[in-house]
């Protein structure tokens, strides 16, 4: 129906709730960002997700889009800034495991036992990172930044409930994971659990 609108012509649209205009700026551009995307982060469900979270937010901020120049430039540098986000997350991420390992390597172990150790933490950080974005980021917030629920909950602009809904449902899934793996117990219980 619009597909022989300008970008322009469908932002006025857009910004009117026009569900129209909206679909048509998917069609015209979601493959090309997608590709893109995915060129960056070579996961495929990640970057699905990125996608999507991109589009919801340009609906989202509809009435008070600001695009001096064209939307193409405009949906490629919010997709770029998603990408960035991520790979701070996991250079984050990488830092906290490192910091874990370095923990277990300052106690006194046999070698074995360090070994040991360092694979059931790398586990056990695998499986944090297997966890829903929201729930991961709020789970490290609290466990390896040592935030307090509401400092998180203003960070995140989330209500307290939801950073304990959070936290307890990451805590659930991760005890399920490794509730056969002793030495993961011991790890998570004294590391982790003491902080919420």
């Amino acid at each position: 129906m619009y597909s022989g609108y300008t970008d322009q012509q469908l932002l006025s649209l857009l910004k009117d709730d026009n569900i129209t205009a909206f679909n048509t700026i998917y069609n015209r551009y979601s493959k090309m960002l997608y590709l893109y995307i995915f060129s960056k982060l070579d996961t495929g469900e990640i970057s699905k997700d990125v996608l999507q979270e991109l589009f919801i937010s340009l609906w989202e901020k509809r009435h008070t889009l600001s695009i001096q120049e064209s939307l193409k430039p405009y949906l490629y540098q919010a997709a770029r800034h998603k990408i960035v986000d991520i790979y701070r997350k996991n250079a984050t991420y990488r830092k906290y495991l490192q910091q874990l390992i370095e923990h277990f390597d300052a106690q006194p172990h046999t070698i074995t036992e360090s070994i040991d150790y360092k694979t059931k933490t790398q586990e056990l950080f695998e499986a944090i990172n297997h966890l829903p974005e929201r729930m991961k980021e709020v789970f490290m917030l609290s466990r390896f930044e040592n935030l307090t629920v509401e400092q998180i909950a203003s960070r995140l602009g989330l209500s307290q409930q939801t950073v304990k809904n959070q936290i307890t449902k990451a805590l659930k899934i991760l005890r399920a994971n490794y509730a056969k793996s002793d030495v993961i117990l011991i790890i998570f219980s004294s590391y982790l659990l003491d902080k919420f």
